[in-house]
């Protein structure tokens, strides 16, 4: 991606505006800006140029868009949910150019259909046609519903894999009501065995090459796919972002503080880690970083770690983890390097990427808004995660 202005009073400064809704989901406008000074023949290229002062502070085109924050504005009728405003204004405002662009994961027109009403939300993308494509399953976190799964479906669908989007709960807010009613409203007790399901209805698509289904989680989905591929077997890789290496305690709809975990097997829950009162780290008036009352569950409850363990080492296909040093939800580095070892120590197939300033956010492309920290492990871990499936699902020797 390359952005340039030209025609610019040459050493003169400019600032440039970029805004777009959020990605999914919440009705408010992110915005990036920075200042820049054109060089001698009236030129600013943001490959090569860096800001003089703004949201992002190096040369780098995707800047514009990874450095945007929350405005808190709702979004202003007519504007598209893919669409990016940029405005070049002087050094007194005044406009000098604009431009609307289309974010688009795919300039091929991808191919949508449900994956079946056993499966309320979830759906299957690729690319037209019927050929035996491998699969690629995503689950995604604590936000519920399909946000993630329709965030990240386009962008595997255009690198040749067939994209299926598993909503496993749908809880309540922002809106009040669920997106999918049919779904559990709380994250309590969820079922780790409906990946078997999945993967059944998914091997019998003429379309899907069934020996390739692999499964991606993040963060609370990351949880999920590493406890349901440590007893579900047909999974020839697993991707787990900002994982868990044990089961924490449920939550929301149906939960009782300290009595109920996050996920079950076969009807039975499964044994947790409780936390110690989650909810000072809920909403937007949190008392502190979510983080927290993760570590001290783990600490004020030593006993019961070990049983909450999630046996990674019963996963015998090959595992990618991505980990993040100050991640402020819980402490995805700790746990992501604890899983390594213990897979290590098995003797399997494990590859872990873990960034000492990462935060939680190191799912996805770099394009998408992130702490400026985060940036290189979000660009190295998205190039890591690509090389990873291809190894995994598509260099497989058919004998």
């Amino acid at each position: 991606m390359g952005i340039r202005v030209i025609g610019l009073v040459p050493e003169s400064d400019i600032r440039i505006v970029a805004e777009r809704p959020q990605a999914y989901g919440w009705n408010r406008l992110y915005r990036s800006a920075a200042t820049f000074r054109a060089d001698e023949e009236g030129v600013v290229d943001l490959s090569v140029d860096a800001p003089v002062s703004g949201s992002w502070t190096v040369a780098d085109p995707n800047g514009l868009f990874w450095s945007m924050r929350n405005t808190g504005d709702e979004i202003p009728q007519g504007w598209e949910r893919n669409e990016v405003r940029i405005r070049v204004l002087d050094a007194q405002e005044a406009m000098l150019d604009s431009e609307a662009l289309t974010w688009r994961a795919s300039l091929d027109e991808l191919v949508e259909t449900p994956l079946g009403n056993e499966f309320p939300g979830a759906f299957v993308l690729r690319k037209p046609g019927d050929d035996p494509l491998p699969a690629i399953v995503i689950l995604g976190g604590s936000e519920g519903g399909d946000m993630a799964a329709r965030m990240a479906a386009p962008l595997w669908a255009e690198r040749g894999y067939v994209a299926v989007g598993y909503p496993y709960y749908s809880p309540s807010w922002p809106s009040g009501t669920p997106e999918f009613p049919e779904l559990p409203e709380g994250f309590v007790n969820l079922r780790l065995d409906k990946l078997a399901d999945v993967r059944d209805v998914l091997r019998g698509r003429a379309d899907i090459d069934g020996d390739r289904i692999g499964l991606m989680g993040t963060s609370k989905g990351a949880e999920f796919v590493l406890a349901a591929a440590s007893r579900i077997d047909g999974f020839p890789a697993v991707a787990a972002i900002v994982p868990s290496d044990v089961i924490w305690e449920g939550w929301g709809a149906g939960h009782v503080q300290g009595e109920k975990p996050g996920f079950s097997w076969r009807g039975e829950p499964l044994p947790f880690v409780p936390y110690v009162d989650i909810s000072r780290g809920l909403g937007p008036e949190a008392e502190v970083p979510l983080s927290v009352p993760h570590a001290e569950g783990r600490e004020a409850h030593p006993d019961r770690v070990e049983a909450a363990r999630i046996r990674v080492e019963d996963i015998d296909e090959p595992v990618f983890l991505l980990g993040g040093g100050r991640d402020r939800t819980w402490p995805s580095g700790e746990m992501a390097i604890r899983i390594a070892a213990a897979r290590t120590a098995a003797g399997l197939e494990t590859e872990a990427l873990v960034f000492a300033t990462g935060g939680h956010g190191l799912g996805g492309p770099p394009q998408l808004p992130t702490r400026t920290a985060s940036v290189p492990a979000r660009t190295a871990g998205w190039r890591a995660l690509n090389a990873f499936f291809e190894r995994t699902l598509k260099d497989i020797d058919p004998d």
